[in-house]
C-alpha cells in the first residue's frame, strides 16, 4: 500500500491553511446556514490560456476567467463544489476543467457557463459500469471535440465527442518501462499539437505520443536525476519538453522526448508547475519558489516579485511576453516581461463562494477531509 507523498497530500488537501483558508474563516462557517459558506480567498490549483483568454480553477469548484491576459477576472457559476485541479481550452470557446471524485466540467462559451459531465467506467469487480470517482489531476483539450484526462490509479480517459462519452485508455504495464505498479498517480497531460503529447506522474512516469494519443511510449533514459523522481507537471513547446517534481527536480527532454536530462533548480522545495517554450521556462512550487530560465534550464534565476510564502500550483504563458501564476490563498501573479518580474493581479470583485444551488445543501462539511489515496 502506498500513500500519496507528503508534499502531494499537502498540495491537494482541501481544508485549513494548505488551502489558504484561515482558522477564523472555518470557524465562521455554519453547516446549517449556507450563506456562511464563503471562502474569499479560495486556493487555485490550475491556470491555462488561449490567446488573451486565461482561466484558473481551484477549491470548491472555483473557476475564474479573464479576457485581457489576466489583468482582470470574473467568476462564473459552476455546477460543482468539488475541488478542481486542472483546466484546458482547445480554443477561445471550448474547454474542460477536472478535479476531485471524477469531476469533469465542459464549456463551449469560453468559460462563461459550465456543464457537469457524468462519466461511466468499466466496473472490474462487479461487471458492467460504475460512475467515475477517482481524483483527476490533468486535462488536455486537443480540439473542440478531442481531449485527454489523467488522474489517480493510473486513470487515463479520452473523448472524441466533446465529452458526451469518455473511454478509458488502458496501458500494458510494459508501456511505463519500469517495474512499478501500473495503478500509479498521473498528474499531468499536455499536447503541443494535435499529434505531439506527454503524460507525467509518479515513478518519473514520462509517456510520449507522436500520433495524437493512439499509442504511447515510456522512457527510462534519465540522466542526472533519480529514476523514480516524483513528477507533478510536464510542459512542452519548441521541440522539447520539461517536467518538474520533488526537491527542485527539473528534467528537460531532447527533441523527440526519448531522453531526459536533469536541469534541476537549487532548492529543496517541491516544484508543482512548469511552463516551457523553446529555451524559456518558468517553474514554481512549494514555499513560494519561482524561477525562470532562458537557456533551456542550464541556469535558473529568481525573478523580482512580491514577497510571499504561498505555494504556487500552476503557471502559463500568455502571448509572447506575458505569463500568469496561481496558488495558495487565491494568489494570482502576472508578468509582462517573460517572467523577469511579477506583480499581483486584481482578484474578482465578488468573494469566491461555492455554488450550492440545486444540490440540496452542502455535500460535505467544510472540515471534512477526503481519505488520502492509497495503492
Amino acid at each position: 500500500m502506498r500513500a500519496i507523498p507528503a508534499r502531494k497530500a499537502r498540495l491537494y488537501a482541501v481544508v485549513g491553511v494548505a488551502l489558504g483558508v484561515s482558522s477564523w474563516a472555518l470557524a465562521a462557517m455554519d453547516p446549517a446556514r449556507l450563506e456562511t459558506w464563503k471562502l474569499p480567498k479560495a486556493s487555485l490549483f490550475a491556470v491555462a490560456s488561449h490567446g488573451e483568454n486565461v482561466w484558473a480553477a481551484g477549491y470548491w469548484g472555483t473557476i475564474l476567467r479573464s479576457s485581457d491576459g489576466g489583468r482582470n477576472w470574473q467568476q462564473p457559476d459552476t455546477p460543482t463544489a468539488d475541488t478542481l485541479y486542472a483546466v484546458s481550452f482547445a480554443d477561445d470557446s471550448n474547454g474542460f476543467a477536472v478535479g476531485a471524485a471524477g469531476t469533469i466540467l465542459h464549456s463551449t462559451d469560453g468559460g462563461v457557463t459550465w456543464a457537469k459531465q457524468a462519466v461511466q467506467v468499466p466496473d472490474e469487480m462487479g461487471g458492467g459500469t460504475r460512475p467515475l470517482d477517482v481524483n483527476l489531476f490533468g486535462v488536455a483539450a486537443l480540439s473542440p471535440t478531442e481531449a485527454f484526462v489523467v488522474g489517480d490509479l493510473g486513470t487515463v480517459l479520452r473523448t472524441h465527442d466533446s465529452g458526451a462519452t469518455w473511454e478509458k485508455v488502458t496501458f500494458d504495464p510494459a508501456t511505463f518501462a519500469d517495474e512499478n505498479v501500473p495503478d500509479r498517480i498521473l498528474n499531468a497531460v499536455v499536447f503541443t499539437s494535435p499529434t505531439e503529447g506527454w503524460i507525467g506522474g509518479e515513478f518519473a512516469t514520462l509517456l510520449r505520443t507522436h500520433d495524437g494519443g493512439n499509442t504511447w511510449t515510456g522512457t527510462r533514459q534519465i540522466s542526472g536525476a533519480p529514476s523514480d523522481l516524483y513528477l507533478f507537471d510536464v510542459a512542452g513547446g519548441g521541440g522539447s519538453a520539461a517536467a518538474v517534481g520533488l526537491a527542485g527536480g527539473v528534467l528537460v527532454s531532447n527533441a523527440d522526448g526519448s531522453e531526459w536530462t536533469s536541469r534541476s533548480v537549487d532548492t529543496t522545495a517541491g516544484l508543482f508547475a512548469i511552463s516551457w517554450r523553446g529555451q524559456s521556462g518558468i517553474t514554481a512550487g512549494d514555499r513560494g519558489v519561482l524561477y525562470v530560465t532562458s537557456d533551456g534550464g542550464a541556469t535558473w534565476t529568481e525573478p523580482k516579485r512580491p514577497k510571499l510564502f504561498n505555494w504556487i500550483a500552476s503557471t502559463t504563458w500568455v502571448g509572447d511576453k506575458e505569463a500568469v501564476a496561481v496558488g495558495e490563498g487565491g494568489l494570482i501573479l502576472r508578468s509582462e516581461d517573460g517572467g523577469a518580474s511579477w506583480s499581483a493581479a486584481a482578484p474578482p470583485a465578488s468573494p469566491v463562494e461555492p455554488n450550492l444551488r440545486g444540490m440540496g445543501g452542502p455535500e460535505k462539511k467544510p472540515t471534512d477531509k477526503p481519505a488520502e489515496t492509497t495503492h
